[in-house]
């Protein structure tokens, strides 16, 4: 019977009549007659508390708890002042065994100074044996005396083989390893861990956001999978989310994490040098090879959880990881591994035959937030003090964790945050200010923003043909083509290799590329390069200038707000910039087309990606090709519509949140006139949100399509009209008459969302000021140009 089974046999039941603390009481003072006969009960006092060390860390029993919890314990018996026995109880009706005097052994060998004498004891048979040789021991007919010759021998007797004690600790039928691994994954966790406002380590030591992926995969560790995926791309929140299972798990029954780097040596040399390191017990590979397997087989107490971090395909720690799933290791032994590359781990060379790993592995995917995540983040990003306006969950751009990391860091840095009444409320749409932010949390990383910078005028200078999945990648990512890269850029990526700064692969689409895993950093080196190419480009023809930023821009991750950047950067080296360059973004019109017949790609939530053929009304599941799958779904009235070269004027909506004049003439307010042009395009520009809360819109039929008033200025367009309002203006009254006077419904639309917010901001003056155009003026206008617009009775605006 395994120890495991003897304490389930022996736990208490409600009808015991006997007090725990009166029973082991009573089987103490059996066991002590039992053993040392003539010796008086007065002259052995008993320790019922003690600590063991192992290594660096401690230990704590408590004899008493541990009787009621499981019908055993442990006790140090004193003589004279000296440790004389470690002493094991169990109850009648669990027999004694070799387990049983290892365990009480390990317990002695670990004691300083050590008892000579180990006794192990269930009331009805009792067993004393010399600490030292392992032996039965007897006191014969004088107890007291050989007890007394015991402990002047073991003063002098060397200490035990400590390797033999701690492995007998660590086996499965104790619960010492569990503290040890759990105490080895907390060391881990803070060696990771930022103070508020750094931007060095994977995580920011205040700041979690909790992710379905984390449950997900503490639901499938507890069904028993052997092998967890959690596959996503660079600053996806991999690394985080094996943080959030360690800590949900770290008060456990049936759950302990070990958390390991997926760098270094391979898995079983990594687990020797932190046994090493943690238990100053010198272990090889192939012990730690058994170790697990030993864990893995054991019928009681938790599951150990092996949660390893970003393992690449090729490495000592992916050869490993193969070679534990081939030892077919037992059920109380779980792998959860985060990787940019599952396929690569599951399966084998050929992409379709499963690795050992991937015939019993669960991959799930993470990528940006999904709703209920983003509302938590907020929940989360609200004890610090950092708000949102009404609107931001509408915008996909805040779904990513390292936007929402790099804009925790810049407040927790900022010492205004740092005032209790303050607080930082963030636009419902991103903005430069997470440009600022990445600038000052990478300023003083040299090499690392060199070789990004780079890397970024590689990128710009790209004009080669992309496959359609790595178009959209590059929608919703950075990614650079090897093929793309220079001489100098091959020098920079061997670099920042080095530093683990980027991740080279092969993209879906069959392309090489380069993702880099800071992606706050390069996002500003990127912008500065557009900056300096748009300057170089801009002394030849100011107009074509601001073309080829749209252009270039176009599908690019976040372009709008590179491109705003970009036209700041050029701004802040030549101390000003043509309006030819505005010119020339505003001559790229945003176009929208109906899909009618067509072979369509898009990406699914998990980045992979979909075709659809489009044809008559109805929609099919298809391949690359064309080829249809499935059964049609009938689109009815509605048609699906398409926009294009819509960043050129997303660009000019960040770009007018920039107060921007004629020198000179407060009037001439670059911004205000940029704002009257974009403000007019018939549908929303901003990013369609793929992550569980679609925009509502009106229909305004020939007048257009806009935004629910309800969501708040979410357009950088209509955001930049309710800062530009907000702030005290000579000529306001004469921009919102120029407003009116276009007659465009989307631009009234949106002039309506911003006056409601600038009443909202109650500003002095200026929030009266509001209502009483709101009221008097842009209201009735839009109501009668929607009377005009919709042929139909008169009716509210939306």
């Amino acid at each position: 019977m395994s120890r495991a089974q003897q304490d389930q046999q022996a736990q208490p039941t409600a009808s015991s009549s006997v007090r725990p603390e009166a029973e082991l009481e009573s089987r103490l003072a059996a066991a002590l007659s039992a053993a040392f006969p003539n010796i008086p009960r007065e002259q052995l006092t008993e320790q019922r508390r003690f600590t063991v060390r192992l290594g660096h860390e401690t230990h704590d029993f408590d004899s008493a708890a541990q009787w009621e919890k499981s019908g055993r314990a442990d006790v140090i018996i004193w003589h004279g002042g000296r440790p004389l026995a470690v002493v094991e109880l169990k109850r009648e009706d669990l027999p004694l065994t070799l387990a049983d005097y290892e365990q009480a052994q390990s317990y002695a060998n670990q004691l300083t100074p050590r008892p000579p004498l180990v006794v192990v004891t269930n009331g009805r048979e009792t067993r004393v044996y010399d600490a030292n040789t392992g032996q039965l021991w007897s006191g014969a007919e004088d107890a007291a005396k050989e007890v007394q010759r015991l402990l002047v021998n073991a003063a002098k007797l060397a200490a035990a083989d400590m390797r033999w004690a701690t492995e007998a600790l660590m086996g499965r039928e104790t619960g010492v390893w569990v503290p040890i691994v759990r105490s080895a994954t907390a060391t881990l966790l803070a060696e990771m861990t930022d103070p508020p406002g750094a931007s060095d380590r994977p995580f920011a030591q205040l700041l979690l956001f909790p992710r379905l992926s984390s449950f997900a995969a503490i639901k499938s560790a507890r069904a028993g999978t052997g092998f967890t995926l959690i596959e996503g791309a660079a600053q996806s929140g991999k690394s985080s989310c094996l943080r959030e299972v360690a800590l949900r798990t770290q008060e456990s029954d049936d759950l302990a994490v070990l958390m390991l780097r997926g760098s270094g040596p391979g898995l079983f040399q990594s687990l020797a040098n932190l046994f090493a390191a943690e238990l100053e017990w010198n272990l090889t590979a192939n012990d730690a090879r058994q170790w697990l397997r030993r864990m893995s087989n054991g019928l009681a107490g938790p599951a150990l959880v092996l949660a390893v971090d970003d393992v690449q395909p090729g490495t000592a720690m992916a050869a490993d990881l193969e070679e534990l799933a081939s030892l077919r290791p037992g059920k109380k032994l779980n792998v959860i591994v985060t990787t940019e590359a599952a396929d690569r781990l599951a399966k084998g060379r050929n992409g379709r035959t499963p690795t050992a790993l991937g015939t019993n592995a669960e991959t799930i995917e993470i990528g940006a937030l999904g709703l209920e995540e983003f509302q938590a983040a907020q929940r989360n990003l609200a004890n610090h003090k950092i708000m949102f306006q009404q609107g931001a969950e509408y915008a996909e751009d805040y779904r990513a964790p390292w936007v929402l990391r790099t804009i925790y860091d810049a407040a927790a840095r900022d010492p205004r945050h740092q005032d209790p009444n303050r607080s930082l409320l963030l636009p419902p749409a991103l903005g430069m200010e997470l440009v600022d932010a990445a600038r000052r949390s990478f300023a003083g990383q040299e090499d690392l923003m060199r070789g990004y910078r780079v890397l970024a005028r590689c990128a710009l200078a790209d004009t080669g043909a992309r496959s359609a999945e790595l178009s959209l990648a590059a929608a919703n990512g950075f990614v650079v083509r090897q093929d793309a890269l220079s001489s100098e850029g091959r020098d920079a990526l061997r670099e920042l290799s080095s530093i683990g700064a980027v991740r080279v692969y092969r993209h879906p689409g069959g392309e090489d590329v380069v993702v880099p895993t800071v992606p706050a950093a390069f996002l500003k080196e990127l912008a500065d390069a557009a900056g300096e190419e748009l300057e170089r480009r801009a002394e030849l023809d100011p107009r074509e200038a601001g073309v080829w930023l749209g252009n270039r821009l176009g599908a690019t991750y976040l372009g709008d707000l590179v491109g705003a950047q970009a036209i700041r950067a050029m701004a802040d080296r030549t101390g000003g910039f043509s309006s030819g360059i505005i010119e020339g973004l505003l001559s790229s019109e945003p176009t929208e087309e109906l899909m009618e017949n067509a072979l369509i790609a898009m990406a699914a939530p998990n980045g992979r990606l979909i075709h659809l053929k489009i044809e008559d009304g109805k929609v099919w599941l298809s391949n690359r090709h064309g080829d249809i799958s499935g059964e049609p779904v009938d689109l009815g009235a509605e048609r699906s519509r398409t926009y294009g070269n819509a960043t050129a004027w997303m660009i000019l909506g960040q770009f007018a949140r920039l107060p921007t004049a004629v020198v000179g003439d407060d009037s001439q307010r670059m911004d205000a006139w940029v704002l009257l042009e974009i403000g007019q395009c018939k549908f929303p520009l901003l990013r369609v949100n793929e992550e569980g809360l679609g925009h509502l819109e009106h229909d305004l039929g020939d007048g257009g399509r806009v935004l629910c008033q309800d969501q708040g200025p979410i357009e950088a367009a209509t955001q930049a009209m309710a800062d530009l309002l907000s702030r005290r203006w000579a000529h306001a009254d004469a921009w919102v008459d120029a407003a009116l006077e276009t007659g465009s419904l989307p631009l009234l639309h949106r002039l309506t969302i911003a006056l409601r917010t600038v009443r909202m901001r109650n500003i002095p003056r200026l929030s009266e000021w509001a209502d009483e155009k709101l009221s008097q003026h842009v209201l009735p206008a839009l109501s009668a140009l929607l009377r005009a617009t919709l042929a139909g009775p008169a009716e509210e605006a939306p």
